[in-house]
């Protein structure tokens, strides 16, 4: 067992070093067709091998995501994120229905519970009266109003979790994606470009590595 989590300890050294080189790539005046997806195609190819199914298909989605957002999609992205996030969420309750929090903290759920929700509720409320409203009427408008209701459960979820990786990657992943909202939607942002996938990256990067088998094995084992 040692020699499986040395060999997987190895492979996410090497995973997050090129992943970090494709971050710096896609900052780089370097023009590469669709760059922006790299990163995550690259997490995605190594969690075949390192992460739990729903977290690949997780993966798989935010990629496509990407892809879309490269090609100026705009609701093909929002799409494919909202994909990414329900994998999330299956992800994070199927860790209950196994059992591997079950056993644990269950004394503190409700306070869990409780922060979480206090937490996501003035999120959605600045959401749907500072930015959704500012969405085209119509389809667009619906879809972000039902992505905004998914990426707060899935912070919600996260929160649940009882780990800092999980909880500040989705924080992160909400800021992204309010940033981005605020951008297209309210006013534009200096340097937004920035704004948006820093925290983007770091935030796939965070729950790329809490997914990987080594780190949760060794994680529910303290």
């Amino acid at each position: 067992m040692s020699d499986t989590f040395s060999r997987a300890k190895v492979d996410i050294v090497i995973v997050s070093l090129l992943f970090l080189s494709l971050v710096v790539l896609y900052f780089s005046p370097v023009q590469i067709p669709y760059k922006l997806a790299l990163p995550v195609g690259l997490l995605f190819m190594a969690s075949l091998k390192i992460l739990p199914w729903q977290m690949s298909f997780a993966m798989l989605f935010s990629c496509a995501g990407d892809f879309f957002g490269a090609c100026g999609n705009f609701l093909a992205q929002m799409g494919s994120f909202a994909l990414a996030h329900i994998f999330i969420i299956c992800y994070f309750f199927s860790r209950y229905r196994l059992g591997v929090l079950r056993h644990k903290y269950t004394r503190y759920s409700a306070r869990y519970m409780t922060v979480a929700t206090l937490f996501i509720i003035p999120v959605l409320v600045f959401a749907f009266s500072k930015i959704i409203p500012n969405a085209p009427a119509g389809v667009l408008r619906y879809g972000v109003s039902f992505y905004a209701v998914l990426i707060a459960v899935m912070v919600w979820g996260a929160l649940q979790q009882r780990s800092l990786l999980f909880g500040l990657g989705a924080i992160l992943f909400l800021a992204s994606d309010m940033i981005l909202a605020w951008n297209r939607f309210v006013e534009p942002l200096p340097n937004s470009g920035m704004l948006i996938l820093v925290p983007y990256y770091l935030a796939q990067w965070l729950l790329f590595m809490r997914s990987t088998k080594w780190w949760g094995r060794r994680m529910e084992r303290e």
